[in-house]
């Protein structure tokens, strides 16, 4: 059976060449649509809020460069960031200045951590910077774990609901995720770095990245599930760089280019509507221009904000498919928590090893139940550390979908052509990198299985 299924595969034909079109923005997900902000937003939470108007600029401008379009920042940074272009959402701990050495010694002052916004101080800050374009929102609170949502939080949110002010409340990381619907919190933020809880790539990411992209696509899991079940918005929290100690002491090793790609494109993969990179300082070395880290995000968020995020807006992400990696032995392991297997009778029939595909379905078509695939986010799953990043080099590999599928386009990086291919498809991608795919049934065809049918 198996041998007359393969015979029948087509192979990966180009059946036409053209320069990728200009995306048609998508609308958000419903419990979105209220909030004035309509990109797919790629967040820099950066705790770098120091006064000093040309230092702002400089930091606004480098963090635009590197093609994020929203960063956590208070009013010292809005006018840098709105003349820079960037979007702000406001981190809305009462401003109490506090001086204080950065990671390198610099003498700044930013604001001292202090209770949260209340409905009072969000109306007088709105009187203040609510004229300012760059304002989309407010961290109304974060850090709060298993614990219930707290009353501030919410009262917040139904005063900015209550004013259509048309700005985020943005809860970030709490797990009372039916205490936020209720609520109207419709953004669902996980933290995918905890020390103790979740391995993730954060704090000492040593060692070659197998358990932390298990850890970590396991988090996402979790966040793709919950965000469907309960309507909310998903927008996965991750580290960019690992801890430090002291003036610019890094513990552990520098994340490498493939680690920041992979922990983008895997978030979008299982639903993401929103990334957030937890940036720590941009004064470090990785984050000058020519540092690693800064390249690698650099050219993985202009993927995003130019080709994957206008289409992916609005989706809900049905399951992913995994294969478990080949050679090195070092990068052979289980596929994470909850992945789909390829087989006979799924969307997708084979996969080469080590590669992921997170299957997108409409929003409309995912509250009907009729779940047809609308793209599919593939990625190349290997990473590494930095140290270890030489040993891992682009290859090719090969995707077939099942009959189902008549017809696949291969968006392109941007400046690359779109490809448009039969049912099996060949991408040569970089560690981490992915493209997204738009996917077309055959005409008549049954939906494609659901893609909870095949765990692994």
């Amino acid at each position: 059976m198996r041998k007359s299924i393969c015979a029948a595969v087509l192979v990966f034909v180009v059946v036409g060449r053209a320069t990728a079109e200009e995306p048609t923005l998508n609308q958000p997900l419903e419990c979105m649509k209220q909030y004035k902000m309509k990109e797919f937003p790629v967040i820099a939470w950066c705790f770098h809020n120091y006064e000093g108007t040309d230092y702002n600029d400089e930091y606004a401008q480098k963090v635009k460069a590197a093609n994020f379009n929203v960063v956590v920042e208070t009013g010292y940074m809005m006018d840098a960031c709105r003349k820079a272009g960037l979007k702000v959402l406001y981190y809305s701990q009462t401003e109490d200045k506090l001086t204080e050495r950065d990671v390198w010694g610099t003498k700044r002052t930013h604001p001292a951590q202090k209770d949260w916004a209340t409905p009072a101080w969000l109306k007088e800050n709105l009187a203040k910077y609510g004229d300012n374009p760059a304002l989309v929102g407010y961290v109304i609170g974060s850090n709060y774990g298993r614990r219930s949502v707290p009353s501030g939080p919410v009262e917040c949110a139904k005063w900015l609901r209550e004013n259509k002010t048309g700005l985020f409340p943005w809860l970030a990381y709490c797990w009372d995720v039916e205490g936020q619907a209720k609520a109207g919190l419709s953004i669902l933020s996980i933290e995918c770095y905890r020390r103790k809880t979740h391995k993730g790539f954060g704090y000492d990411n040593k060692g070659w990245a197998h358990d932390k992209r298990n850890s970590y696509c396991g988090i996402l899991e979790d966040g793709r599930v919950i965000a469907n079940k309960f309507n909310l918005a998903f927008w996965p929290m991750f580290p960019a760089v690992t801890a430090s100690k002291g003036q610019g002491e890094v513990v552990g090793s520098t994340h490498g280019q493939s680690e920041i790609r992979f922990q983008v494109l895997s978030a979008i993969a299982y639903g993401a509507q929103g990334v957030v990179y937890f940036v720590y300082s941009t004064t470090r070395e990785v984050w000058k221009p020519e540092g690693t880290t800064y390249k690698a995000a650099q050219d993985v968020n202009k993927l995003v904000t130019e080709v994957i995020g206008p289409r992916v807006l609005g989706h809900r992400s049905i399951g992913v498919y995994c294969s478990r990696p080949d050679a090195p032995e070092k990068l052979r392991v289980k596929p994470p928590q909850g992945a789909l297997a390829p087989g006979e009778g799924q969307l997708i029939e084979k996969m080469d090893g080590g590669v992921m595909a997170g299957v997108l379905v409409k929003e409309a078509d995912f509250k009907s139940g009729a779940n047809t695939p609308a793209y599919v986010m593939v990625i190349d799953a290997r990473t590494a550390p930095l140290q270890y990043e030489k040993e891992l080099k682009e290859r090719t590999f090969k995707l077939t979908f099942g009959p189902q599928v008549k017809a696949v386009e291969i968006l392109g990086a941007p400046g690359e052509p779109t490809k448009t291919a039969a049912r099996e498809i060949s991408l040569t991608l970089r560690p981490g990198d992915g493209r997204l795919l738009k996917v077309t049934l055959a005409e008549g065809a049954v939906k494609a299985a659901p893609a909870d049918a095949g765990k692994n």
